[in-house]
């Protein structure tokens, strides 16, 4: 395995691990904004509903004022002036005065413990109740006239106005208000939301129009400071999971690296290993030709030894194909490449009485290996001619793709209707009925196409229409 295939299977890995966790953030803070919305929204509703049950008017905030503290004053300052005339009063006179203040102290006391002050009683069913918005709000308490801020504009049958009740909200014309109201009349909706208001009508038995338009410029900044903060904190997450993936991805994916290099190790050795016994038949088999003669069965042993040798040489060549490094690519010329490879098909085609067609763009070039794109020609024409139907004809058309090529090659096949196409580039497979040993194939070739097309970052699929089958690759 290369640096490249290293790199690839490492940014598989960091895409493969951040893409649900994302998803999943997301999808978290998501839900997150609309609970939230949905909560505020339910509120605000409860609220409209409540001031148009009493036709606009809300209870005012109460004012407690404080009678008879002048008076009191008063009364103080005389019993001051009193208390200096009788500085020398006798001393018995001042014991029971200062008893009297006592008692009055203690009294003050019991008076001061009797007054419970307010303590937190917050806790999880009160949160509970916040977070689904099922709490009710006290309407009557007089808060909710301090903290509300609304208009109300009532309107005939006409849509003319006849009152506008703006005497909970500052900073508001005649003529805004009236524009307003008309702007809720004319939304299809009896409930909705214009800038920082929320809005809501009522239409009355008798025609005329009610329009409440609630100040909720707190709720709505609320809302977006969770959807602002929920989408920081994702960002904020995603990094810092990426940088974390990043960092231990090389160490995730080192049992693969492991792997492969096994699997490379292997394959060597095992081709390595089976030349010796391949030559040995082979030389025993030609001296048995040799002394008793050419039988059918010295021909049969002869052909396997040659499809061996065959098979081994491919496995050989996948390994390389993958092992490819891009720094001794330079630009090539595909035409020339293309055609001078399919050229020596001619002849196998046409003793097999099959045509061969070739259709290549003239001066298309890409930076690569020209025997990568011989030995994928090869590969790809090769396997036409092999599996073509019979006088059929093959067809091999080359073109330009940004910096890089697009290599088609296609041939009839007319059994191709229910072919199960997504395992053509496994190795060793062949189709029942088309792809069989008679054609003298390893099953073997186009996984070997695949790895080519896969070291220059392209791909390659197999399409089937009207009795033609094609292979596309594109090269990058």
């Amino acid at each position: 395995m290369n640096e490249r295939s290293i790199k690839r299977l490492r940014r598989r890995f960091v895409i493969l691990a951040m893409l649900p966790l994302s998803l999943v953030m997301l999808l978290i803070g998501g839900m997150i904004f609309l609970v939230n919305y949905s909560v505020v929204r339910s509120q605000v509703k409860d609220t409209l509903d409540y001031i148009i049950e009493n036709d606009g008017n809300i209870q005012d905030a109460q004012i407690i004022e404080m009678a008879g503290q002048d008076a009191s004053q008063g009364t103080s300052q005389g019993a001051g002036a009193a208390q200096a005339a009788g500085q020398n009063a006798s001393q018995t006179d001042g014991a029971a005065q200062g008893s009297s203040q006592s008692a009055a102290q203690a009294a003050s006391d019991d008076q001061m413990q009797e007054i419970e002050l307010p303590t937190n009683d917050y806790n999880v069913i009160h949160f509970l109740y916040e977070i689904f918005g099922t709490e009710q709000y006290d309407y009557d308490s007089p808060e909710f006239s301090f903290s509300t801020r609304y208009f109300a504009v009532s309107l005939d049958t006409n849509e003319n106005v006849t009152e506008i009740k703006t005497n909970h909200i500052e900073d508001l014309t005649q003529p805004d208000a009236e524009y307003y109201a008309k702007y809720a009349l004319r939304n299809r909706f009896g409930f909705g939301m214009t800038g920082v208001y929320y809005y809501q009508v009522k239409r009355y038995d008798n025609g005329s129009f009610l329009v409440v338009y609630l100040d909720s410029t707190n709720q709505v900044n609320s809302t977006y400071r969770v959807l602002y903060a929920a989408l920081i904190l994702i960002g904020f997450g995603v990094i810092v999971t990426f940088i974390f993936v990043w960092t231990f991805s090389r160490k995730a994916i080192a049992p693969e690296i492991k792997n492969a290099e096994l699997q490379k190790s292997f394959i060597t050795n095992a081709s390595h290993e089976l030349k010796t016994p391949l030559a040995v038949i082979r030389a025993n088999t030609e001296m048995q030709e040799m002394l008793s003669g050419e039988t059918e069965w010295t021909q049969s042993t002869m052909r396997q030894v040659d499809r061996m040798s065959g098979l081994i040489q491919n496995l050989v060549m996948i390994s390389r194909a993958r092992e490819k490094e891009k720094t001794a690519w330079i630009v090539t010329d595909a035409t020339k490449a293309v055609r001078e490879t399919a050229d020596t098909f001619s002849p196998v085609a046409k003793q097999d009485g099959k045509k061969l067609e070739i259709r290549a763009d003239e001066n298309v070039k890409m930076i690569a290996s020209e025997s990568d794109i011989r030995q994928l020609t090869s590969l790809l024409v090769d396997n036409a001619i092999k599996y073509c139907d019979k006088d059929g004809s093959i067809e091999v058309a080359l073109s330009q793709k940004g910096k890089g090529i697009l290599l088609c090659v296609s041939n009839n096949y007319a059994d191709g209707r229910n072919v199960d196409y997504t395992r053509f580039f496994e190795r060793f497979y062949r189709e029942d009925e088309s792809h069989n040993v008679d054609h003298g194939g390893y099953g073997i070739g186009l996984s070997i196409a695949e790895s080519l097309v896969e070291s220059y970052n392209g791909n390659i699929s197999v399409t089937w229409k009207d009795g033609v089958i094609c292979f596309n690759c594109i090269l990058k």
